[in-house]
């Protein structure tokens, strides 16, 4: 931790206080934030060379927001589910069935550890994302 990066500030109309960090080729961005009587830490990191650390890192903690009470009721947590591939899936049907995600066939590589090249066969086993 870098002391004298610490700052006591506002974020959103909530007591925060941010700072910056740095390890083992990596800089951190550090927020933490009170609100609603719970404290909130928000970390944010990229390559010790990355100029863009302070811009994401204000855009992160600066999107901070308590949610409604109608916002948590609709929300739906996500599962990772093992399904059975079927013959004629790919990795790419199988991807589109993922919800509440954003990158969808990068994700289901990531997931399942598999390269762009890369294919399923039936039978295999594999982790998908769903709200089931």
């Amino acid at each position: 931790l870098d002391e004298s990066s610490v700052r006591q500030e506002t974020i959103n109309g909530n007591e925060a206080a941010t700072a910056h960090a740095r390890a083992e080729g990596w800089q951190f961005g550090i927020a933490v934030i009170r609100a609603g009587g719970q404290v909130y830490r928000l970390l944010t990191a990229a390559p010790s060379a990355s100029t863009s650390l302070d811009a994401v890192a204000n855009s992160v903690s600066g999107s901070f927001r308590i949610l409604s009470a109608a916002e948590k009721a609709a929300l739906k947590p996500l599962h990772i589910r093992v399904v059975t591939v079927r013959p004629g899936q790919t990795m790419g049907s199988l991807a589109a069935q993922m919800v509440g995600v954003d990158r969808k066939l990068d994700l289901f590589r990531v997931l399942n550890a598999m390269s762009p090249g890369a294919a399923v066969s039936a039978g295999d086993k594999v982790k998908i994302i769903t709200d089931r």
